[in-house]
């Protein structure tokens, strides 16, 4: 009884081995550096507004913020918190507004990463998940 536990143990062992070694391991290992460089930037929170709110941010912005991109549909604001650099990003639309906030590592990372940051919100892709 106990040889076959400890075989099948072996077993299990082994096929762990050969996924580890896998095309998609090795497709997964190639891509890292630029999921890395994507992952540079992080999803804080997302909220959807009342239209109090809204108006309310409009009319009061935080002195903080720096208006960084005003669309019709979607207003981009960042602000320093020590060298982290917080964005806020509202996307508009006829039923709400959606707040997110978004943090880049430092200033660098945000001038590096800026432009596509934006194209992606433009593009819709403002989601919590």
């Amino acid at each position: 009884m106990k040889s076959f536990i400890l075989s099948s143990l072996f077993v299990v062992l082994l096929s762990g081995c050969t996924i580890y070694r896998s095309e998609g391991r090795k497709q997964f290992e190639s891509e890292a550096p630029d999921k890395v460089a994507a992952a540079s930037f992080q999803l804080i929170s997302c909220k959807k507004e009342g239209k109090l709110e809204t108006w309310f941010n409009e009319e009061f912005p935080s002195h903080t913020y720096e208006l960084v991109i005003s669309e019709t549909d979607l207003e981009i604001w960042r602000t320093l918190r020590g060298e982290v650099v917080e964005v806020k990003a509202l996307q508009k639309s006829e039923k709400a507004t959606q707040s997110c906030i978004y943090q880049f590592a430092n200033e660098a990372i945000w001038t590096l990463y800026k432009d596509q940051f934006i194209r992606e919100l433009e593009n819709n892709l403002m989601t919590l998940e």
